[in-house]
């Protein structure tokens, strides 16, 4: 049986990846304003994990919630990676800029699903704030992606 804590400690340890994908992403930028980019990224992954953490470790909300959805589970397991997330020693920024988008879009769905099975209404409400969040993530990391391709015309 998988309940809301192993969902819970799942998504940690994908902050925690998507934290090395962005550290990744500052020591491969070349310029400052790319690096800014990826370290406020990682910083507000960090965030995420402290939250999560608090929500599993606090030991005041229901965490036996069974989790009934086969889909969820394994989005939490393989979408995003494996426990350790592998990064090629060749990874462009590029690369980068296309794995955290699909890294972020696993995540708001993932998290618009949890919030949907938690009972507490804070924990339902924290869960939709993180799917938010990762929602804005991608949408940045996008507008960052078509910049760096040189997608935008007059628009920037």
């Amino acid at each position: 049986m998988n309940t809301l804590k192993d969902l819970i400690e799942m998504a940690i340890k994908q902050e925690q990846n998507s934290q090395k994908l962005y550290q990744r992403g500052m020591d491969i930028a070349q310029d400052d304003e790319t690096k800014k980019f990826f370290k406020r990224l990682r910083d507000e992954e960090i965030e995420h994990e402290k939250m999560l953490f608090n929500i599993k470790e606090t030991e005041l909300y229901d965490m036996s919630v069974e989790i009934n959805d086969p889909q969820l589970l394994e989005m939490a397991q393989s979408t995003h990676g494996s426990d350790d997330l592998y990064l090629p020693e060749d990874l462009t920024i590029a690369d980068v800029l296309e794995m955290a988008m699909k890294r972020e879009n696993t995540a708001r769905i993932r998290y618009e699903r949890a919030a949907k099975i938690a009972r507490e209404d804070e924990v339902k409400e924290l869960l939709s704030n993180l799917a938010r969040e990762e929602e804005n993530h991608r949408l940045h990391v996008e507008k960052y992606f078509k910049m760096h391709k040189g997608l935008f015309g007059e628009e920037i």
